[in-house]
């Protein structure tokens, strides 16, 4: 009876360390703060009332060239309201992307934050905080979807 009990308790302390919260389109996302590579931290909460995207890496070791079409892609899209920031998870001895745009740090570890998978993914978030795009899959092979999901979306919300 013992070891019945010694297991029931084990995989009842495991499911929740298990368990991880799905995130859709339409869910408000829970906030974060993260610190980052290049400059300051940023607060997912600070930026309500702004459209934001997010650019979850996958592995990614200084890939600024990949990244290059993404960072030129918000950066004309500043003058339009979009905050946007990529979102690396460092695995050992691989380097950040150097990038213009905040290269935040997520670790999972780290309670001031949230872990996503599966990476690489871009999220469109609505001044409201609401996922209204969740764009997953290669970042390179994704580009013109997300940029073409991109204009319309914030058009739509400029208006």
């Amino acid at each position: 009876m013992g070891h019945i009990v010694r297991f029931v308790l084990l995989i009842a302390l495991a499911l929740p360390l298990q368990a991880q919260p799905t995130i859709s389109p339409g869910q408000l996302l829970p906030d974060f703060s993260l610190p980052a590579v290049n400059g300051f931290g940023q607060r997912l909460a600070e930026q309500r009332g702004q459209a934001v995207m997010l650019i979850w890496l996958g592995d990614c070791d200084a890939c600024h060239e990949q990244l290059a079409a993404y960072q030129l892609l918000a950066e004309g899209r500043i003058n339009e309201g979009l905050v946007s920031w990529f979102v690396w998870t460092p695995a050992a001895g691989q380097q950040p992307p150097n990038m213009r745009l905040p290269v935040l740090i997520s670790q999972p570890r780290w309670r001031t934050g949230w872990a996503f998978e599966p990476r690489p993914a871009v999220m469109l978030i609505n001044a409201d905080g609401v996922l209204d795009h969740l764009i997953l899959g290669d970042l390179d092979d994704n580009y013109s979807r997300v940029e073409q999901r991109l204009s319309r979306w914030l058009t739509k919300n400029n208006q």
